[in-house]
């Protein structure tokens, strides 16, 4: 490695969205809520009929039929892109996979979501939050996030709904098996 190749890596170590990132790789899991807040406004939202008609039933499903799971993965693939993945499942049936690529910005604090979602978002200082604007079944949806250890609070606005899911890191299945 060239010295100015160790500098740029020392320099990337450094900014904030690289260690809220690496503090998230691995997998994590939750149980899924949503809440429909609007009915007017998710069905004039632009979404898709059959998406508006999946989260209805998400958000109305019955806890004694079991509550839908959602399971996510991070990587780094290089020093500043990370791949996330995310995988909703109910009674293990596999209901909806996403696969993005988030690429960090040079300023530490800002990276943009290339895949099955798009969009931007940026870090804070301290590398606990995340703020995310996403284009996801077609309408635009704000996350949030705050990272406390093996816990990432998890919150969702779109048009006429909420989500919620409060992400627990799970352990790591191949240093478990060794």
């Amino acid at each position: 490695m060239s010295t100015a190749e160790a500098q740029d890596s020392g320099a990337t170590d450094a900014l904030a969205s690289v260690t809220y990132y690496r503090a998230c790789v691995g997998a994590w899991r939750a149980p899924l809520a949503m809440r429909v807040t609007d009915p007017a406004a998710l069905r004039d939202a632009g979404m898709r009929w059959l998406d508006r008609v999946s989260l209805r039933l998400l958000a109305a499903w019955p806890r004694w039929l079991g509550r839908p799971v959602v399971e996510t993965t991070v990587a780094f693939e290089a020093p500043r892109e990370v791949l996330h993945t995310t995988t909703a499942r109910w009674l293990g049936l596999r209901l909806d996979r996403s696969v993005e690529r988030f690429t960090l910005d040079p300023d530490g604090r800002r990276f943009t979501v290339h895949g099955g979602m798009t969009g931007h978002g940026t870090i804070d200082e301290l590398a606990t939050r995340g703020e995310y604007h996403l284009r996801w079944r077609g309408v635009e949806l704000v996350q949030r996030t705050m990272r406390d250890g093996d816990l990432v609070s998890v919150r969702q606005e779109g048009p006429g709904f909420t989500g919620a899911l409060e992400l627990v890191r799970q352990p790591d299945r191949r240093a478990a098996s060794r």
